[in-house]
């Protein structure tokens, strides 16, 4: 059923999840998994849509460079937890740029059968009046989407 599953990872509770529900997908299926951390560089480090939060402050003219280090840190703490499965391969990438395209750039480029993210507990009125992740991704994706609470 799956070859090639992508987790979206953020560093989040929901997020941990997401990968723990993929890895054991990929386990099952013998399919690849593509873990992937998107950040969204932007003067106000705390952003609504982007997929890496820090609790750290950031100067403006650091904010790329430290946000791409703060979602590779994320990605190595993914990458850990999904080790923990058999799996037969997982591929690990950061990208820059709005989460929901991105993620859903990055299925279609890789050709995913399935996307695993987390939902950040948004009920779905206040997720659409927000413009979630979670629920652009399940919008735009052309594959399965499973969310994760």
């Amino acid at each position: 059923m799956f070859s090639k599953i992508l987790a979206a990872v953020d560093g989040s509770e929901h997020s941990v999840r997401a990968v723990e529900l993929s890895a054991d997908l990929a386990e099952k299926y013998g399919a690849e998994l593509v873990l992937l951390a998107v950040f969204k560089p932007t003067r106000v480090p705390e952003s609504t849509h982007s997929m890496v939060r820090t609790t750290r402050s950031l100067e403006p003219q650091h904010t790329d460079d430290e946000l791409q280090k703060i979602a590779e840190e994320v990605l190595a703490d993914a990458e850990r937890h999904a080790r923990k499965h058999t799996i037969p391969k997982i591929d690990g990438r950061v990208k820059r740029g709005q989460p929901a395209r991105t993620i859903v750039a990055t299925a279609e480029e890789v050709e995913a059968d399935a996307i695993v993210l987390g939902s950040r507990g948004l009920g779905d009125v206040s997720g659409l009046l927000l413009g979630s992740v979670s629920h652009k991704v399940a919008s735009l994706a052309k594959c399965n989407v499973i969310t994760v609470k």
